[in-house]
């Protein structure tokens, strides 16, 4: 069972685990950060830590929503990209730091509203909805055509866990180690 009491397959249980443990330390890491330290590039061609909590995000609803369950998106069900005043239509992946830098301030208390939504959504699909053959059930979605479900949740740990030790480093850079 998981901390809410809900039985889980084993493989799915252990994804959920690390993902809310991926979102419990970014929270952690962005803890008493403030907007410039937010938005901080230790060089002109690296990504801020604002952008990443929101391609984290991003990514999560994307794969879970959109690749796994094949439905919209919580970013564009809820209108988050209006919400946030940022009219980049993707997650991120391949965007030019001129882009990036074209959204601006990221307000990061509204994109955690929104990381808030997907990691609630993706809980309950957990929870309720996945079941284990879903794990081989092969994926038809353009970006991931001929991936299984395994390999989407892969993708996804891949990337919250890269995503994470980053703003953990960029904070040791700014603030110190364990500041």
């Amino acid at each position: 069972m998981d901390s809410l009491g809900i039985v889980m397959q084993p493989f799915i249980r252990a994804i959920n685990s690390g993902v809310n443990e991926c979102y419990d330390k970014m929270n952690r890491a962005l803890d008493s950060l403030t907007e410039d330290e937010l938005s901080w590039q230790p060089t002109l061609h690296a990504n801020p830590i604002d952008w990443m909590v929101w391609h984290m995000a991003r990514v999560e609803d994307n794969l879970i929503n959109v690749v796994l369950q094949n439905h919209g998106s919580i970013w564009d069900r809820d209108g988050w990209g209006r919400r946030l005043n940022i009219s980049y239509d993707g997650a991120g992946a391949g965007m030019t730091m001129r882009e990036i830098r074209e959204m601006g301030r990221i307000d990061v208390d509204k994109v955690l509203e929104y990381y808030g939504s997907v990691r609630d959504a993706t809980s309950d699909y957990f929870a309720n909805k996945m079941q284990e053959d879903d794990l081989t059930r092969v994926i038809e979605h353009s970006n991931f055509r001929g991936w299984t479900g395994a390999q989407v949740l892969g993708r996804l740990l891949c990337e919250e866990g890269e995503h994470l030790g980053q703003i953990e480093y960029l904070r040791g850079m700014m603030r110190g180690l364990n500041q």
